[in-house]
């Protein structure tokens, strides 16, 4: 009827999309429509993988800092380095005003074998060179640490469960084992939203032994249906620990659930977000989807640990499994750092002094000095000198934090925070999150625990 009747002319699909959305958010908060551009993005991080350059950025001003070359990636190959500037792509210059993710992913992904040309300005140069890059698929690990906090002691973070989940996890798993005795592993869960309910079945499955329900899905329109461990697991005796927080949701709590449930883990943290419902995802011909709620999962012990609508997990206690709140008490209540910093703090932390200081640090020659000595050398270098904290003042003047005054806490977190950037400016990924993780009290409390047991 408005389409055959109203007075102007009308976008049709935009029209749709406008009714769609609320008609699904009236159902559940999870039950939701996709627009094609938002669907193929979604699915691009499950998947694991999408068609583009290759790298991690950050905006600052009118640029694309790059943070790092994605390794084996095109832009890795054509010797795009940490600290390059992206300021013009296809002849055209990066803009001073509205440049969002929007633009840059517009203009950086694209089809595999397509070429894009990129303006970089090098400060260590202090030109702008003419580079040419391939686009290629670039793959996204789930599996972001995998490393020895202490001896006997393993640790892998886990940020999502996609299609490729449950082999890095194997994989990285088998490089630790073989290089040493694992006597306990820290399965760290914290901040994954959940994913595919296969990966983290297949996972659960690596843990527990034989024919054990690991949990079940069952709705008004669906049948029950049983997952069960059916092989045998790469850890399935030693002590294991699953870390968790507000953040860990879906696919982390069914884990963490089947664990937590066959007394096969100490869970360590704080509750978790509570979403015990499962979205289908029905496709249309456009690229769009509609991801419906068609079912609840239970833990093996029957619980649904869905959080009540319109309720958050940062108000529920952390301890307490059958109380009404939703989500998964850990046994150890454990809180990250930030817990105990000052406003103040939690506000400089936001304001991105660091990561401007890291990345002027890393665009030096001495930074460059320090990269070619490798790691070892970087890890025992104390970066947090004089000039340093000089730097650190005038930039808090300039924000008007002139008086202020850190707890120690709050200084040693301010010069770790500092380090572990420039690492990964310099060195990836992979260090930055090991220097996270060596100053991470919720990380600490579960080594600890071996302790205890030794």
């Amino acid at each position: 009827m408005v389409h055959t009747h109203y007075v102007d002319s009308l976008a049709t699909d935009s029209l749709a999309n406008a009714s769609i959305q609320p008609f699904l958010s009236s159902l559940d908060p999870f039950s939701s429509y996709l627009p094609p551009v938002e669907k193929q993005a979604a699915d691009e991080i499950l998947e694991g993988n999408f068609e583009g350059i290759g790298v991690e950025y950050n905006l600052i001003e009118d640029s694309i800092r790059v943070v790092s070359a994605l390794p084996g990636g095109p832009s890795e190959l054509q010797g795009i380095l940490p600290g390059d500037r992206i300021v013009r792509v296809d002849g055209m210059d990066v803009p001073v005003q509205g440049l969002d993710n929007e633009w840059v992913l517009r203009k950086l992904r694209g089809k595999r074998g397509t070429k894009v040309q990129l303006g970089i300005y090098r400060p260590s140069l202090q030109k702008t060179l003419q580079i040419t890059v391939i686009r290629d698929k670039i793959s996204i690990r789930s599996v972001e640490l995998a490393w020895w906090p202490a001896p006997g002691v393993a640790h892998i973070r886990i940020n999502k469960f996609g299609e490729k989940t449950h082999a890095e996890f194997a994989s990285e798993f088998k490089k630790l084992r073989k290089q040493a005795p694992i006597q306990m592993l820290i399965l760290d869960l914290r901040g994954n939203p959940g994913g595919y309910l296969e990966s983290a079945v297949a996972l659960a499955d690596e843990f527990l032994k034989d024919n054990l329900l690991i949990t079940y899905t069952q709705g008004f329109r669906q049948k029950r249906q049983n997952y069960i461990t059916n092989q045998e697991g790469l850890f399935e005796e030693g002590d294991l620990v699953v870390l968790i927080d507000e953040g860990s949701a879906s696919a982390s709590e069914i884990l963490t659930g089947a664990l937590m449930d066959h007394g096969r883990a100490t869970v360590v943290g704080e509750r978790s977000f509570g979403k015990a419902l499962v979205q289908q995802q029905f496709d249309y011909p456009d690229g769009s989807a509609v991801r419906l709620t068609v079912a609840r999962y239970y833990t093996p012990n029957g619980r649904c640990i869905q959080r009540p609508y319109g309720t958050s997990p940062n108000t529920s206690p952390s301890s307490s499994k059958e109380d009404g709140f939703g989500g998964i008490a850990p046994h150890v209540v454990a809180k990250p750092a930030y817990h105990q910093w000052s406003e103040t703090m939690k506000s400089l932390i936001g304001s991105g002094i660091l990561y401007e200081m890291a990345m002027n640090f890393a665009e030096s020659e001495s930074a460059q000095r320090l990269k070619q000595s490798g790691q070892s050398a970087f890890m025992s270098t104390n970066l947090w000198q004089a000039s340093e904290e000089i730097q650190f003042a005038q930039k808090l003047n300039n924000l008007g934090l002139t008086k202020t005054t850190f707890k120690q806490i709050e200084k040693s977190q301010i010069q770790a925070t500092y380090q572990a950037l420039v690492a990964r400016l310099l060195f990836g990924n992979a260090l930055y999150q090991q220097l996270t993780a060596s100053t991470d009290p919720v990380l600490w409390q579960a080594v600890r625990l071996s302790r205890i047991k030794a």
